[in-house]
């Protein structure tokens, strides 16, 4: 397994995944594009029993375009957010992929929320898409 490791800015919170991400994807939807300031955020999917986070975390939570209560974990030093929870994902953790310490490890795999897609932003043509999750 090649190692999945991460931080976020000022390095104050740290995660390590003890399995391979269970899913890899961009994320179109207008929460992710508001949290990363972008077209899209870019993602990979953990079961929170394989993952070891340290550092302290602040949650915001939010109601997603599909209805679940997202909680987005930032640092509270430099504001990086580091992962989100899903009610509709329970034990799994959405960590954002430029934490990683290795970012060429992020593979995506998929496009969801296509609906919400900004006509500036560029996603691979030939990922699968959803136009929702």
């Amino acid at each position: 397994m090649s190692s999945f490791k991460g931080n976020c800015i000022c390095g104050s919170v740290q995660y390590e995944l003890k399995a391979e991400p269970q899913l890899s994807f961009l994320c179109q939807c207008r929460q992710c594009q508001r949290i990363t300031g972008t077209g899209h955020s870019a993602e990979f999917v953990a079961l929170s029993k394989n993952t070891i986070v340290s550092g302290e975390l602040k949650f915001y939570e939010m109601t997603s375009d599909s209805g679940n209560i997202v909680s987005s974990g930032f640092c509270p030093t430099c504001g990086n957010p580091v992962f989100k929870k899903s009610s509709g994902y329970p034990g799994m953790l959405f960590f954002h992929a430029a934490t990683l310490e290795n970012p060429s490890l992020f593979k995506p795999q998929k496009v969801f929320w296509t609906a919400s897609h900004q006509p500036w932003d560029f996603v691979n043509p030939n990922l699968e898409v959803k136009e929702h999750a």
